[in-house]
């Protein structure tokens, strides 16, 4: 999976909230959707968020899910 489609509020929200949190960087990783039926988990992205003093030291950041149709 190379892309995905998510919501530009959600975005938004989630980097203000990084960067009030002082974060400098972040790491965006894109999971598939797994399983199937009611305990399905659809596609989202995660963030793992650092400081420029601690870049080693990541925060992770709730995901945000695929836009579903």
């Amino acid at each position: 999976m190379n892309e995905i489609e998510i919501s530009v509020k959600s975005l938004y929200e989630k980097a203000k909230l990084m960067l009030d949190d002082g974060m400098d960087t972040v790491v965006v990783s894109i999971f598939e959707p797994d399983g199937d039926g009611e305990n399905a988990l659809p596609a989202c992205i995660s963030f793992e968020a650092s400081t420029a003093e601690d870049p080693e030291i990541g925060i992770d950041y709730e995901e945000i899910e695929a836009v579903t149709e």
